[in-house]
């Protein structure tokens, strides 16, 4: 990512069937408050999942009296995958920390006909061994809805919903999700974290 650009889009990070297989798998999941913290271990027993250390101006949902509900999603190989389909526009270092990638936990955020956002930032999330998130993804899932266009206030850009697309952030970069006019809007939220101590191999 260019440091003068403050929002990246990549288009197909994720293709429809994939993307059609995660809301199938989320509806028939337990939807979670967007506030709730993840407890159980991530991708195997000993990993623990990133846990949220800031955030300036929470989200808070329009049109309803809860936060969006979300799924959480437990999936290394996906994790990865849209890593290697973003790594080409990710700084390879950000505060003099080093990319260290996704994490596994994922979640998909389901927003109902008059569901938005009010503007704000997102957390960064710090895991036990020190790595914090800088940039926030979010990848929409589907189409097949009106308006949840994500909107950038400060730099006036608005990005439409497409399959498979992508858009890149820092935590701080204010946003809001447009309201959905009809339909269900299915995002899948993630971060990339940075590792500041990282330890060079002995020779």
């Amino acid at each position: 990512m260019d440091p003068a650009v403050e929002v990246a889009v990549i288009d197909g990070a994720l293709d429809p069937a994939t993307c059609r297989a995660l809301i199938d798998n989320a509806d028939i999941d337990r939807w979670l408050s967007c506030t709730a913290e993840i407890n159980r271990a991530a991708n195997g027993p000993h990993t623990l999942p990133p846990r949220r250390v800031a955030e300036a101006a929470p989200c808070r949902l329009v049109g309803a009296d809860e936060r969006p509900r979300f799924a959480a999603i437990d999936d290394p190989v996906l994790a990865l995958r849209i890593f290697y389909r973003l790594a080409k526009i990710l700084p390879a270092t950000r505060e003099h920390a080093e990319l260290a990638g996704l994490k596994p936990l994922l979640r998909c955020v389901r927003y109902r006909r008059g569901e938005g956002t009010e503007a704000h930032c997102d957390p960064a999330r710090e895991t036990a061994d020190g790595q914090r998130s800088q940039l926030s993804v979010l990848v929409f899932l589907n189409e097949n809805f009106g308006g949840g266009a994500i909107e950038f206030p400060s730099i006036g850009r608005i990005i439409e919903p497409r399959v498979g697309r992508a858009i890149v952030f820092p935590h701080a970069a204010l946003h809001r999700d447009h309201t959905v006019a009809h339909g269900r809007k299915f995002v899948l939220e993630a971060e990339v974290f940075y590792n500041p101590n990282w330890q060079p191999y002995a020779r």
